[in-house]
């Protein structure tokens, strides 16, 4: 009985156990144990645990509360790009470096953790829960970016600019053709385009709805080697319906799973995507 009792003892809170821990020894031993007093450090142990989980739940609920309302008002302020010729990425040098040197600490604090060397298990879960909401909370707070015609976006090594559109009404749909700009963000590998485009961009508009790229055809050729430096003009061609008043471009290419990790990367499940304007 003795031993259940010190057992559920050990199931107060860590600071009452500090301050109290000898006092309460003392008073076991000379107050005997039996099943009621056995039961009464149980359900005082439970009602401290559940006061003191309930005032971090609480506090946790309120910064979740407030995160999600600002990350709410963040979405209402996207970003629209000047359209004078600026370049943006899908994710940045510095955001990738910063990921592969986490995961080199958490693997050399694993490897220590293996070997059994004193709170390294807790240095792995904090790092990794750290960035990891570093990670959620910049993406929650980034507002979405909106390329306006005249600038440009990389995906990876792609990048496309959206030039001009021209716009010819068919019945209740309107056929577009966008002229684009196509060019690689790489210092010295060279890029072989062909059908990417049409296999990998779609429109969305603002109600979600998706429609494919119908052709895309090149002034160069079907086949085109664009080297660094360079751009190829193309253009891109799709229907919608004409109550579809924004349209944008974006991709469905698939990534690794760890791109969509790095440090502020569009790709994030909690970053809005980047949106390439059309409409």
């Amino acid at each position: 009985m003795k031993r259940l009792i010190r057992l559920a003892a050990k199931l107060y809170p860590g600071p009452w156990r500090d301050r109290y821990g000898e006092e309460f020894e003392a008073l076991l031993d000379d107050a005997g144990v039996n099943g009621r007093i056995a039961f009464n450090v149980l359900t005082g142990a439970a009602l401290m645990q559940v006061q003191r989980w309930q005032k971090v739940g609480t506090g946790a609920l309120l910064a979740m509360g407030a995160l999600f309302a600002a990350s709410w008002w963040v979405g209402q302020r996207p970003y629209i790009s000047p359209g004078t010729h600026q370049v943006f990425r899908m994710d940045t040098t510095p955001g990738a470096l910063l990921e592969f040197l986490v995961i080199l600490v958490l693997a050399i604090v694993g490897m220590m953790t293996l070997a059994r060397v004193p709170r390294a298990g807790r240095v792995f879960a904090g790092i990794a829960a750290g960035y990891m909401a570093a990670v959620v909370l910049v993406s929650l707070l980034t507002p979405r970016t909106i390329v306006s015609i005249g600038d440009s976006y990389c995906w990876d090594l792609w990048c496309v600019g959206i030039q001009n559109v021209n716009a010819t009404p068919q019945g209740q749909n309107i056929f577009y053709t966008a002229e684009v700009s196509l060019f690689s963000d790489a210092t010295t590998v060279q890029l072989e385009v062909t059908d990417q485009p049409k296999r990998f961009f779609y429109l969305v508009d603002e109600q979600g709805r998706r429609f494919p790229i119908l052709a895309y055809a090149s002034l160069a050729g079907p086949s085109v080697t664009v080297k660094p430096g360079e751009s190829v003009k193309s253009s891109l061609t799709f229907l919608a319906p004409a109550d579809a008043r924004k349209l944008y471009l974006t991709d469905d290419l698939k990534w690794p799973p760890w791109v969509n990790l790095y440090f502020g990367s569009d790709l994030n499940p909690f970053h809005r995507r980047t949106l390439l304007r059309v409409v």
